[in-house]
């Protein structure tokens, strides 16, 4: 690297110490592109179908608003839909039913909404946490995420988990350690939001939503607020038939909001996309020159630079061509990138597929480019449709602050459109096997 080039760098690193505060990262999200669709049998037909109705979930979860299913250029869309599939794969129920489980490229997806002037929902989305209070008539308890059974505590957690899932919604219910707390039904119902504020702060999230749930004859009604960093909104359902049908009313009206005001243009969706890296254990200028010459000479790797320096942690923004998984295969042939995997939580259930079931995986081609108990005062069972329904989970990585985020910073954060990639830098000079 010439001098006047290193000379430059040294000066854009210093003020980026200096100038750049900590960001408060946005929740990364995993498996907004990836859906499980039940199948009749393994039949390209089937498969076809599967492809289509896959990719339905997907737009939706993606665009954050399942009206774009509306658009006239959606059929076209989803005739072709398995030219956007990535990988599939089939397994087998305890019930012995087919499910595939189908994965999408990111970067095709996001094209093609961009391409019918639809605005993207990127990866990294809020993480809500939800203080929802259920009144059955009869009893009255706060939801938590501990409450996995087939009881009606079980079925109301459950309903919000799966609608957050259909929606890619990052969702969280405080642990079953709150019910230690006396009044906090009673500020919950209330919406007593400095008392709501205090019990949050010892949970993760970027959000804070309140639900009230009430029996309303024979079926059921709620009203809600969602609280950001630099908004509030407030709602009600009414009528609802089942938990399930009033916990997808209002994630539904969640994910509206918030896809409204973090979704991406589609005008800046362009060809060469854009990816953070963040990097670890960088000890000098010149670790920081030579991450940068190797992302550089890396083929789908359109320009590579940096953002942000914070300790021994650098923040590069890489514009990519490709998918976003044909960059990562690039950044693992330098063995001086050491990916590194926080630590993840999971939203949502599995359905009904089990970890061990019989599975059969494919790769696609790559474009070059419930029956549960009833408790007394709580709605019938699911219907057999409902459940036989196979929802997906989405993981995601817990916030992190460095230093004292501010606001506007955070709200930002949000905005980008695919996961921030975490490495840990182990070598220095050109790594085995390859030339800078």
């Amino acid at each position: 690297m010439k001098s006047a080039a290193m000379s430059q760098l040294r000066m854009m690193l210093l003020l980026l110490v200096v100038i750049m505060p900590g960001m408060a990262s946005a929740v990364t999200v995993e498996g907004l592109y990836q859906v499980q669709v039940p199948v009749a049998d393994t039949s390209p037909a089937s498969q076809q179908a599967a492809y289509a109705e896959g990719l339905k979930q997907v737009l939706a979860r993606v665009a954050g608003n399942p009206d774009v299913l509306q658009s006239d250029q959606v059929d076209a869309l989803l005739g072709k839909a398995e030219s956007l599939v990535q990988a599939y794969q089939y397994q087998t129920s305890p019930e012995g039913n087919d499910v595939l489980t189908i994965t999408y490229g990111a970067v095709a997806v996001n094209r093609a909404l961009a391409n019918m002037q639809v605005p993207v929902w990127g990866a990294n989305r809020p993480l809500t946490l939800g203080w929802v209070a259920v009144d059955s008539g009869r009893d009255r308890w706060v939801l938590t995420s501990d409450d996995n059974g087939l009881d009606a505590h079980g079925r109301w957690s459950r309903a919000f988990r799966e609608a957050a899932v259909q929606r890619g919604l990052p969702f969280a219910l405080p642990p079953s350690e709150v019910r230690d707390q006396r009044d906090l039904t009673s500020d919950i119902r209330g919406q007593f939001m400095d008392s709501i504020r205090t019990s949050s702060s010892a949970y993760p999230h970027n959000l804070i939503s309140v639900v009230n749930v009430s029996r309303r004859g024979p079926g059921w009604e709620a009203n809600w607020r969602l609280d950001g960093p630099a908004f509030s909104e407030t709602g009600e359902v009414r009528d609802a038939a089942s938990s399930e049908a009033l916990a997808t009313a209002v994630v539904d009206a969640w994910a509206n909001l918030l896809a409204a005001r973090y979704s991406v243009e589609a005008g800046k969706v362009s060809d060469a996309q854009r990816v953070d890296l963040k990097v670890e254990n960088i000890q000098s200028v010149e670790d920081y020159g030579h991450v940068l010459t190797s992302l550089q000479h890396m083929t789908p790797v359109v320009s590579a630079g940096p953002v942000q320096a914070a300790g021994d942690v650098a923040t590069l923004r890489v514009s990519f061509s490709g998918e976003l998984s044909v960059l990562k295969e690039y950044i693992a042939l330098d063995h001086r990138f050491q990916p590194v995997e926080a630590e993840r939580q999971t939203i949502g259930v599995q359905g009904k597929v089990s970890a061990s079931g019989s599975n059969t995986a494919a790769t696609a081609p790559v474009p070059a480019d419930r029956e549960e108990s009833t408790g007394a005062g709580d709605e019938p069972s699911a219907s057999p449709d409902a459940a036989a329904r196979v929802v997906g989970a989405l993981a995601y990585r817990p916030v992190e602050t460095e230093g004292d985020a501010a606001t506007v910073e955070s709200e930002q954060s949000f905005e980008s459109l695919y996961p921030v990639l975490r490495y840990r830098w182990v070598g220095n000079g050109s790594p085995v096997g390859a030339a800078e």
